[in-house]
C-alpha cells in the first residue's frame, strides 16, 4: 500500500492529474446554474465561493434535469479542487442519477477514484466515460493509463498513454507519461 501511495503522489508530482477535474458541463437554464458553470470554469474566484454559488444553484430548485446533473458535476469538480473526494464522489454520483449518459461525469469520476485510492474501482467507470464519448477522451485514456499503471498493468498503461496522445497530439501530459516508457520488441 506504501508503494501504491508513493507512485500516486509520483504521478500527482509530475502533473498526473492535472487535467482530469476540469471538464465541466455547461449549463443552458438557470442563471444560478449558469453562475456555477462560470465560477468553475474561470476558476478566478476562491474555492469556497465556488462551492457557495454551486450550493445556492442546487439549493434553488429551479434547475431542470439537465442543468442540476451539470451542477452536481460542477460542484464535485470544486470538491476535487479541495481534496474532498468522497464529497466528489457524491456529487458525481448524484449527476449521474440525473443524467447517466453524461461522459464527462465519468471522466471526472475516475480521477476521483484515483485519487482516492480507488484505483482498481476508477478503471470501468473511465472505459464508461470513453463508451459514452465523453468531450475529453484524451483526458479519459490519460486517467486510464495511471489507473492501469498503478494497478500494475504496464502494456494497458502505455496503450492508453498513447491513445491519449493520439487524440491529442503534442500534449505535455501525455508526453511525458510515455518518456518513461522503453519499449523493447520480442
Amino acid at each position: 500500500m506504501a508503494l501504491k501511495t508513493a507512485l500516486i503522489g509520483l504521478l500527482l508530482g509530475i502533473g498526473g492529474l492535472a487535467f482530469s477535474a476540469e471538464a465541466q458541463v455547461q449549463v443552458l437554464g438557470s442563471s444560478l446554474g449558469k453562475d456555477c458553470f462560470r465560477a468553475v470554469k474561470g476558476n478566478t474566484t476562491r474555492l469556497i465561493s465556488q462551492e457557495r454559488i454551486c450550493n445556492e444553484a442546487i439549493e434553488s430548485a429551479t434547475l431542470d434535469r439537465h442543468d442540476l446533473a451539470a451542477t452536481y458535476m460542477n460542484r464535485g469538480i470544486v470538491h476535487m479542487r479541495r481534496k474532498a473526494f468522497q464529497e466528489a464522489l457524491a456529487d458525481y454520483d448524484r449527476a449521474r442519477e440525473l443524467r447517466p449518459s453524461l461522459g464527462a461525469i465519468y471522466l471526472n469520476e475516475g480521477a476521483a477514484l484515483i485519487s482516492s485510492g480507488r484505483i482498481a474501482d476508477a478503471i470501468p467507470v473511465l472505459m464508461r466515460a470513453i463508451e459514452l464519448n465523453t468531450q475529453d477522451p484524451h483526458a479519459a485514456h490519460y486517467n486510464l493509463g495511471l489507473a492501469y499503471e498503478l494497478t500494475g498493468d504496464v502494456t494497458s498503461a502505455y496503450q492508453a498513454f498513447s491513445k491519449a496522445l493520439e487524440l491529442r497530439p503534442e500534449w505535455p501530459l501525455a508526453l511525458q507519461q510515455l518518456e518513461r516508457y522503453s519499449v523493447v520488441s520480442e
